[in-house]
């Protein structure tokens, strides 16, 4: 499996050789996918065809070419960069969905739209033109019904009355597991929350590639430093005097006891237990739905 990304053009102040910060932990540390059968209904040929298109997205490769836009102070020069990133599209559509997941309908960080879409139009090219018509739909989300997630729909729903095949695909989403290590004396929903928290905000500022391109000069500086600012607009956290490299792990730390209280809301109304709760958190994994019937 050839997991890579690599520049391949620049703004007006040079070249940049770091990885993407978030792609970087999402395309480097992936394991493998893992795979269900398609649900029984339909007739077969949709079921093939849910079956043979997870297959696809599980294991076949592509590359997509996108765009990382941003600047080291608010008011500063913007840069950007074109990048080309690979790997299954499984992979591509995890990278996508944590690149700046949204909480309610706001997203965490910006991302970057074109990666979105390329991700999306990719997928969308792989999908069978024969034989049923098939929806690929991908989530991520702290735990069932929570408002900090997202997902990418590609293809139409189905008809209400449709009998639909579904096969799913589970690929890590390059956050660590939230609950692996949770074990407190009191296990409560905030200090759930606040795990859940800690475990996002260091996916998506991972403190080693963070501060590595925070140092750096050019795009990849301008990029993570224009994500600080849309998450610490959205969390309400403010940075005295600019960030450094290092001060990454002092800031992941502020914006994670932001996220904490946002988080724990729905934990209470969602589950009658710490325990249930824990046993939901699925921080660390991305959801894929094949869905498949006869057009």
């Amino acid at each position: 499996m050839d997991l890579k990304e690599r520049d391949t053009g620049f703004g007006p102040r040079g070249s940049s050789t770091a990885l993407d910060t978030v792609l970087f932990v999402v395309l480097v540390g992936v394991a493998v996918a893992t795979l269900s059968g398609a649900t029984p209904g339909g007739s077969d040929a949709p079921r093939r065809v849910a079956d043979e298109t997870a297959d696809v997205v599980a294991a076949s490769t592509t590359e997509v070419t996108y765009t990382r836009s941003g600047s080291v102070t608010a008011d500063g020069e913007g840069l950007s960069v074109e990048r080309r990133a690979s790997g299954t599209y499984a992979e591509l559509l995890a990278a996508a969905l944590v690149d700046s997941p949204t909480l309610g309908r706001e997203p965490l960080t910006g991302g970057s739209g074109s990666f979105r879409e390329a991700v999306a139009n990719a997928t969308r090219r792989a999908l069978p033109t024969k034989g049923a018509r098939v929806q690929v739909r991908a989530t991520w989300e702290a735990y069932p019904g929570a408002a900090l997630g997202r997902t990418i729909t590609v293809g139409e729903a189905p008809p209400r009355d449709a009998d639909v095949s579904v096969a799913t695909v589970t690929v890590p989403s390059g956050f660590r597991n939230a609950t692996r290590n949770y074990d407190p004396a009191n296990p409560t929903f905030a200090t759930l929350a606040g795990a859940i928290a800690r475990s996002v905000v260091d996916g998506l500022f991972p403190p080693g590639p963070t501060a590595d391109a925070m140092a750096s000069e050019g795009p990849d500086r301008a990029v993570v430093a224009s994500r600080y600012r849309t998450a610490s607009d959205r969390l309400g956290v403010r940075f005295d005097g600019g960030l450094r490299e290092s001060d990454v792990e002092a800031a992941n730390e502020k914006l994670a006891r932001a996220l904490t209280p946002m988080v724990k809301p729905g934990l209470d109304d969602k589950f009658e237990s710490v325990p249930a709760a824990v046993r939901a958190t699925r921080v660390d994994r991305v959801r894929i739905v094949v869905r498949a019937w006869s057009p």
